[in-house]
């Protein structure tokens, strides 16, 4: 299983020798086997590589990230459709009715505002805006026709910023965090959705026919808040975004969690996640363990 999220920083050039990936540094090359990469992160605009590398990289299900100029995800790049049952997972997912698709959009914001209210309790915000959040969680019916996600939203990040949020607002530092950090998560389930055959257009609630990512956008939901946790705690006393914050963001894939009655890896527990969706979509399994921040561990756990 492919484990390793490679940042890349300097300005080098990137090749492809013997299945593994040089990274050419002028002083000296660094050596890493294309089977152990999971998701590249290409973080400088002079780096140069080949369409034969990119090419190579897509036969191994290799994401690729790319960042612009202010040093955040701009671009993913991943394979296309290899999975060897991908007509089979489509009609999987072709075949399932809205009554389906409503009833597990429920079961994901019902997640996700749950995961909400661990981040917050973690910090001691105001039990007035858990105790919304936890009522509107509770108030849900399928396919969320109330909107009860957004109004949970404009709550949970009000108090998270302590002002009204707007993304994309570089006044705010954590949307710089959280920008950063949502890519990063969504290009490894982009990865995934990929892997175990997918169709990532194909969406349980999104539905924009402009976004190849529709259903990676759904399945993150309920893990947006782990990153929504480390961001908070890395830029809440900052004054800057900085390349070691962009690193340890990157590095929430190999920070622990529990999950299944075991403890894994961040980078295992969303495999594990997307391939039992796949699984409960084909009628394998009966329901989805969702991602829950009360059983998040962190970097080190004491072992």
């Amino acid at each position: 299983m492919a484990f390793r999220v490679v940042m890349i920083e300097s300005e080098v050039s990137l090749q492809l020798k013997y299945n593994n990936l040089l990274i050419n540094k002028g002083d000296g090359d660094i050596w890493i086997p294309l089977e152990d990469i999971s998701v590249i992160v290409i973080d400088n605009l002079k780096i140069q590589f080949t369409v034969r590398l990119m090419s190579t990289l897509a036969e191994h299900n290799i994401g690729v990230i790319i960042c612009n100029m202010e040093h955040l995800p701009i671009g993913f790049y991943c394979s296309y459709d290899n999975h060897s049952r991908v007509s089979k997972m489509l009609t999987n997912q072709i075949g399932k009715d809205q009554q389906f698709y409503d009833s597990f959009w429920k079961q994901i914001i019902f997640h996700k505002i749950s995961n909400q209210m661990q981040v917050l309790k973690k910090y001691n915000f105001s039990q007035d805006a858990i105790d919304k959040l936890n009522n509107w969680s509770n108030d849900l019916a399928d396919g969320d026709p109330s909107n009860r996600e957004a109004h949970s939203a404009k709550v949970y990040f009000n108090t998270l910023m302590g002002t009204s949020p707007s993304r994309g607002n570089d006044d705010i530092l954590l949307n710089s965090g959280l920008d950063y950090g949502y890519a990063v998560i969504r290009a490894y389930i982009a990865r995934l959705c990929v892997a175990y055959g997918l169709n990532s257009q194909l969406g349980i609630h999104h539905k924009n026919e402009f976004n190849r990512f529709n259903l990676v956008d759904d399945l993150m939901e309920p893990v947006r808040p782990f990153v929504d946790l480390l961001s908070y705690e890395l830029l809440k006393d900052e004054k800057f975004f900085t390349c070691e914050h962009r690193r340890k963001l990157v590095n929430l894939l190999n920070h622990k969690v529990f999950y299944k009655n075991q403890k894994m890896y961040l980078a295992n527990m969303l495999e594990e996640y997307v391939s039992s969706y796949a699984a409960f979509l084909s009628g394998n399994k009966e329901d989805v363990v969702f991602p829950e921040i009360d059983n998040y561990i962190g970097e080190k756990d004491g072992d």
